[in-house]
C-alpha cells in the first residue's frame, strides 16, 4: 500500500480524523493531509514519519488496541519505499529543475511545442503530465542546448550525482534523474533551518556581540597607492579589508556597490577573516554608508542559503538593498567589483582557479570614476533579491499591501497568532483599554485593523486564504506569552493578550472560517515559529514579518528560494517534559 492508503487504514481502524492523528503525532495538520491525499510521499527515515507512527501507536492504546509503535513504523516505512507514479514523479522533479536552473517555461514552451498553461499546470501540481516519455525527452533535449554551460553542468551534476562534462552526458543523467523519486530532495531543511535562523535573531544582541555601538569610526585617509595588487589568497583577503578600510577612512558617505561572483569557499573557512570582514560592514553601516549588494545566487542552492543566512544581521538594519541577476550568466569568468566614492576593488580568475587570480585596489580618480560608471550599469541590469521595509518605510509597506490584495493567487500563511481582521471591535477596544494604550495610538491601530479587515475582503473575492496557527494550552500560552499582530503597522508597542483575550480571538477567527467562502483554517498543537510570520502567494512571492523589534517586513522574489520557503514541511518543536499537562 501507498503512504495514503496505509494512513487511510490506521485511520479507519482507530475511528479517528487527520486532525486527531495530527495532535496526537505533533505534527502539523498540513503535513498529514498532505500524507493522507497522496500530494507528498516522505523518505522512510523522515522524523514526521517517526512522530505518526508513535501517535498512531498512542491512539491504539487509549482504544485498549495497544498497537506496537515499531511494527506500525515498519509498516509505514515500507510505505514509503512504494515509487509513486511516473508522472508525479516527473511533475515533482521537472519543478525542482526550473527552480535550480531558472528555466523560463515560455522559452521551453517554443522550443518544445508543449503549451505555456500546460507546464505551468504540471510545475504547480495542478496536473499530471500523460506523455511522459515525450515531456522528459523535450525537456532533456532543452536543458542540453540552452542550459549547458560550465556553472550549470556543475549544479547538474550535484543534483543528479552524475559526472557531466559534455551534452550526452548531460542528456542521460538527467534523463534518469527525471524518473527517479527525489522527495525531499530540494532541502527544504536549508529553507527551514534560515527560517528559524531568522526567527531567533536578535537584532540588538548583535549588536552588542560586535561592539557597534562602542566602536569608533576611524579618521582621516592614509596614504594608500593609486593601484596596489594582490596574488594568492591570503593576499585577496587583505584586499577586501584595504578595500574597506579606504572606504572608513575616506571623507564619503555615499552608497557602495559590491557585485561579486567570485568563489568563497577557500575564504569562508577563515573564521578570523570573516569576523573582521562582517564588523568592517557593520562600521561601513554605522558611519552611515548604504550597501547596496549584487548577490551571487548561480550557485547550488544549500550554498545560496549558507550565503544568505550570513547576510541576515546587516539586513535587519535596513541599510542593505539586495539585488540578483534573474539569467544564469558566464561560468568560465569570475569577478568582483566594489565601487566606492574615492575607491574601488576589482578582481577577476578563472572558475576553479581563483588562487590564480588577480585583485585590484584602486584610489586613482580616473580608474575610480571608470569603476563607479561600471557598476551602475551592472546594477541596471540586476533585479531586486528582496524588499526590505523597517519602520521609516511604512507608508511604502502600506502601499505594497493595498496593491497586492488585487493580485490574484492561492495565498497559504504561517502564523503564530491568530490574524488581526478577524478581531470584533468590542475585542480589540477591551485589549487596548487594559493595555492603556494613548488615546491617538487606539486610532491608529484601529485604521490599520480596518484596512487589514477591507483587504482581507476583497482577497477573497477573487483568491483562497489557507491560514496555518497554533492553539496553545493555558500552559503553553502562560511560557510563551502572545502579543496583538501589529507587525504590520510597525507598532512600537506591545499589547499581550490574557489568556482569555487569546481564546476569544481564536473563537473569532473559526467563526470568521465559518462565514467566508475561500477562507480556511489549519490549526497546529505548537507553534513552528513565535518571532516571524509567513505569508505566500504561491508562484509569486514570499512575505516574511520579523514580528520581534525591530520589526522589518521582507518581501523575497526570487524564483528558487521562494520555491524552497513554498514547499517546506513545517516541524512543530517537541515540548519539553515539564511543558506537558497534567492530564491525571
Amino acid at each position: 500500500m501507498t503512504i495514503a492508503e496505509t494512513l487511510e487504514y490506521y485511520l479507519n481502524l482507530l475511528g479517528c480524523s487527520a486532525q486527531e492523528l495530527s495532535e496526537a503525532s505533533a505534527v502539523s495538520p498540513a503535513t498529514v493531509s498532505r500524507y493522507c491525499s497522496g500530494a507528498h510521499s516522505p523518505k522512510p527515515g523522515n522524523k514526521s514519519i517517526e512522530k505518526i507512527a508513535k501517535g498512531i501507536a498512542e491512539l491504539s492504546r487509549r482504544q485498549d488496541l495497544r498497537l506496537s509503535e515499531e511494527a506500525v513504523l515498519h509498516e509505514l516505512q515500507e510505505s514509503c519505499r512504494l515509487p509513486a507514479d511516473i508522472g508525479s514523479l516527473l511533475a515533482a522533479n521537472f519543478n525542482i529543475l526550473v527552480n535550480r536552473l531558472n528555466i523560463s517555461l515560455t522559452a521551453l514552451s517554443e522550443f518544445s511545442n508543449f503549451h505555456l498553461s500546460y507546464l505551468y499546470r504540471i510545475r504547480n501540481g495542478e496536473r499530471k503530465p500523460h506523455k511522459t516519455d515525450n515531456l522528459r525527452d523535450s525537456i532533456c533535449k532543452f536543458v542540453a542546448r540552452y542550459h549547458n554551460s560550465d556553472t550549470e553542468k556543475t549544479i547538474l551534476s550535484r543534483l543528479t550525482g552524475k559526472e557531466i562534462t559534455d551534452d550526452r552526458q548531460l542528456y542521460d543523467a538527467l534523463s534518469e534523474w527525471l524518473y527517479t523519486d527525489h522527495s525531499g530532495e530540494m532541502k527544504t531543511d536549508s529553507a527551514e533551518q534560515f527560517l528559524t535562523n531568522l526567527d531567533n535573531f536578535d537584532l540588538a544582541e548583535y549588536i552588542r556581540a560586535i561592539s557597534f555601538g562602542s566602536a569608533e569610526v576611524p579618521a582621516g585617509l592614509p596614504d594608500m597607492p593609486a593601484a596596489q595588487r594582490y596574488y594568492g589568497i591570503a593576499a585577496f583577503k587583505q584586499a577586501e579589508l584595504d578595500f574597506l578600510t579606504a572606504v572608513l577612512h575616506s571623507d564619503t558617505t555615499q552608497p557602495v556597490k559590491m557585485c561579486s561572483d567570485m568563489p568563497i569557499s577557500d575564504m569562508a573557512v577563515d573564521l578570523d577573516f570573516g569576523r573582521k570582514w562582517m564588523n568592517g560592514l557593520a562600521m561601513l553601516m554605522k558611519k552611515g554608508i548604504r550597501l547596496e549588494v549584487i548577490h551571487d545566487l548561480d550557485r547550488p542552492f544549500e550554498e545560496m542559503m549558507y550565503g544568505l543566512e550570513s547576510w541576515i544581521p546587516l539586513y535587519m538594519t535596513g541599510q542593505v538593498s539586495p539585488y540578483y541577476f534573474r539569467a544564469v550568466h558566464n561560468g568560465i569568468y569570475r569577478h568582483l567589483l566594489y565601487s566606492a566614492e574615492h575607491s574601488a576593488l576589482r578582481a577577476e580568475c578563472l572558475t576553479g582557479f581563483h588562487g590564480d587570480g588577480m585583485y585590484e585596489l584602486v584610489t586613482d580618480a580616473q580608474d575610480v570614476a571608470y569603476c563607479r560608471k561600471r557598476a551602475k550599469e551592472l546594477f541596471r541590469k540586476a533585479a531586486p533579491l528582496m524588499d526590505i521595509y523597517r519602520e521609516d518605510s511604512a507608508a511604502a509597506f502600506r502601499k505594497f499591501e493595498d496593491r497586492e490584495s488585487e493580485h490574484s493567487g492561492s495565498r497559504r500563511r504561517l502564523l503564530s497568532v491568530p490574524p488581526v481582521f478577524t478581531l470584533s471591535d468590542g475585542l480589540l477596544q477591551s485589549i487596548m483599554e487594559r493595555s492603556a494604550v494613548p488615546a491617538v495610538r487606539q486610532l491608529q491601530i484601529r485604521q490599520y485593523v480596518n484596512r487589514q479587515r477591507i483587504n482581507t475582503e476583497k482577497i477573497l473575492q477573487h483568491s483562497p486564504i489557507t491560514d496555518e496557527l497554533p492553539e496553545l494550552t493555558e500552559a503553553e500560552f502562560g511560557q510563551y506569552p502572545l502579543s496583538l499582530p501589529l507587525a504590520g503597522m510597525f507598532c512600537p508597542d506591545e499589547l499581550r493578550y490574557t489568556y482569555a483575550e487569546y481564546q476569544a480571538h481564536l473563537k473569532l477567527t473559526h467563526e470568521f472560517e465559518r462565514t467566508h467562502t475561500g477562507y480556511s483554517l489549519v490549526c497546529s498543537p505548537r507553534a513552528a515559529f513565535r518571532n516571524i510570520q509567513i505569508s505566500i502567494l504561491l508562484g509569486g512571492y514570499v512575505l516574511i514579518t520579523k514580528t520581534k523589534h525591530p520589526m522589518i517586513q521582507f518581501v523575497i522574489r526570487h524564483r528558487s528560494l521562494c520555491a524552497a520557503i513554498e514547499n517546506f514541511e513545517v516541524t512543530i518543536p517537541e515540548s519539553a517534559p515539564d511543558q506537558k499537562e497534567d492530564v491525571s
